[in-house]
């Protein structure tokens, strides 16, 4: 029971400090505006740098949010020494607050950032390996939400069938709940995407 209760805590935890909106605060103070409302309504680096027009605060955006999956991250691997699942629950805790801030009722980032962040200090090949399958299918279809999906479907694959010595079988249990919700969060945006190829080719841009 007490460690049940340890592990409630430490998601709860983690989900609080993953929740804090550095993209939506930067956004707020630079425009006066609500990130949510503008762009894709994505509450990350990239809407940040759309709506606010800064490569500074993009910038900005990006490095609070990898810093948010790295600094628990290194905090419980390296300082705590905890116990694998114990570093799961607190990655998982922290991107479920990125991605559904109770703050902003709900409707946070895609939390790409912050679950690579997380990868750089517990397994930095992994976030190589990502980015290797993303740009590969961004050169070829040029869409970054695609590519996005393909290159997190990819992922769990290659790491259950490369496997030892490369990876631990527990690996997958760090990187498959993560890129779950990462995959569905990114899926979302699919209708956004069908509808603004038709609006394109309607008006005869495509």
């Amino acid at each position: 029971m007490e460690d049940v209760l340890k592990y409630i805590f430490l998601l709860a935890v983690a989900y609080l400090f993953g929740s804090f909106p550095s993209a939506y605060l930067l956004i707020k103070l630079k425009t006066r505006k609500d990130i949510r409302t503008m762009g894709s309504g994505n509450v990350g680096a990239l809407n940040a740098l759309r709506s606010g027009k800064s490569k500074t605060i993009a910038l900005l955006v990006l490095l609070l949010d990898l810093l948010k999956g790295a600094l628990p991250a290194w905090y419980f691997a390296n300082v705590q020494q905890a116990e694998f699942l114990v570093q799961v629950t607190v990655v998982s805790g922290v991107l479920l607050g990125h991605v559904y801030p109770v703050w902003l009722r709900f409707k946070g980032g895609r939390g790409l950032a912050v679950v690579a962040g997380a990868l750089l200090v517990l397994h930095p090949v992994l976030v190589a390996i990502w980015v290797g399958f993303w740009l590969i299918f961004y050169l070829l279809i040029r869409k970054h939400i695609v590519a996005s999906l393909i290159a997190t479907f990819i992922l769990p694959l290659a790491v259950y069938f490369v496997g030892q010595p490369y990876f631990e079988e527990k690996t997958l249990l760090l990187i498959l709940p993560v890129c779950m919700l990462i995959f569905q969060r990114h899926l979302e945006r699919l209708p956004d995407l069908v509808e603004e190829k038709r609006t394109a080719i309607n008006n005869g841009e495509a």
